[in-house]
């Protein structure tokens, strides 16, 4: 494909030429040096592209508008494709169709590597990076544990995967994909992690104070310039450890009264376990009241699907597709981890409401 002459009239980015070069090769059949390859791809994937409307709606909400935002460049990306394809290479107009589009751009979305050192002026300049497909690599499956390094050696003109730590004859290798927790592999790979030990899910200041509502709009205001100055407004995150430590000081600043920006030491030092801190007999008011504002963020997220845990493992046994299955596992791998934080909070005795 000679990019010097597309670009004339057009500058596409990387993804939609590469895809087109899959095609294109792929068209040829066993005349291309790249058969092999080819011939070793899947005809299909389970990421959100591939997902029908019902399949959609069976993502958890915060996955939902972020995969439908998915389907919607793919198809910019092939309807601005489109008329080139029609005017410019008639040996692919006739198989150029949505479908076969999807297949070449979800072969690339979900093996491609990076490189920034190496960007074309004949392609589009909306991708920061170069998309790159190296054959062979995608064999290689993520673990989010993975200790390998990756990447192209100039020294030796060859793409080197180097492992980190010690593997056993006959052991599977990994590598770790980049995205490691479980909303984007979904999204890029459309696959998940069960028990991901990087998977979070982001709480909401607004959830925060919603569990708290006696606070007034001045109040309000004042604790949020004072969370912001003190820096407890990052992170707030529920993981497979629990609710973050940052989530917790933010409840009991918001708990509190007569704080001020110098008597904002953290609530929770570090260094103590949250299940520590659940288990302590002598916490204070603002320490109560802040774990059963955390409890009950949790149990409004939980209860915020239209599923339950247990009905999400019925549907996974009956489900018919790829996709619906990855859809439900997600929703309730997600609600596994919310349900998990829920019991450390809940640990030993019950948190006494206020």
């Amino acid at each position: 494909m000679n990019l010097k002459k597309w670009s004339i009239t057009s500058r596409f980015t990387c993804a939609q030429v590469l895809s087109l070069f899959l095609l294109l090769e792929k068209n040829k059949g066993t005349a291309s040096f790249w058969h092999p390859y080819i011939r070793s791809l899947p005809n299909t994937f389970t990421t959100p592209v591939y997902f029908t409307e019902t399949e959609l709606d069976a993502l958890s909400p915060s996955l939902q508008d972020k995969a439908r935002d998915l389907k919607k460049e793919l198809l910019h990306a092939y309807n601005d494709l489109e008329p080139f394809v029609a005017s410019s290479l008639p040996e692919l107009d006739s198989k150029f169709t949505f479908d076969a589009f999807r297949w070449a751009w979800s072969v690339l979305k979900t093996r491609t590597l990076y490189q920034e050192d190496c960007k074309s002026p004949y392609l589009s300049n909306k991708e920061p990076q170069t998309s790159t497909l190296v054959s062979m690599l995608d064999l290689i499956n993520h673990s989010p544990s993975a200790k390998a390094r990756f990447g192209y050696n100039v020294n030796t003109s060859c793409y080197e995967v180097r492992v980190l730590e010690p593997y056993r004859k006959y052991d599977q290798v990994f590598i770790s994909y980049g995205f490691e927790e479980n909303t984007e592999l979904m999204l890029k790979f459309g696959f998940y992690v069960p028990k991901n030990p990087k998977d979070f899910i982001k709480i909401n200041l607004s959830e925060l104070f919603e569990c708290l509502p006696q606070i007034s709009d001045d109040e309000r205001k004042n604790k949020v310039d004072l969370l912001f100055d003190s820096g407890l407004l990052s992170n707030q995150t529920c993981t497979w450890n629990g609710i973050s430590w940052q989530v917790m000081s933010v409840l009991q600043v918001l708990a509190s009264n007569g704080i001020d920006k110098n008597s904002v030491p953290s609530m929770f030092p570090k260094s103590n376990s949250l299940l520590e801190l659940c288990q302590n007999a002598a916490l204070s008011t603002e320490e109560l009241r802040a774990l059963q504002a955390a409890r009950t963020v949790l149990e409004r997220r939980l209860k915020s699907y239209e599923t339950t845990i247990e009905e999400d493992e019925l549907l996974l046994s009956e489900v018919q597709t790829p996709c619906m299955e990855m859809a439900v596992g997600s929703r309730a791998e997600e609600k596994r981890m919310l349900r998990h934080a829920l019991n450390i909070l809940t640990q030993d005795k019950p948190i006494n409401s206020y």
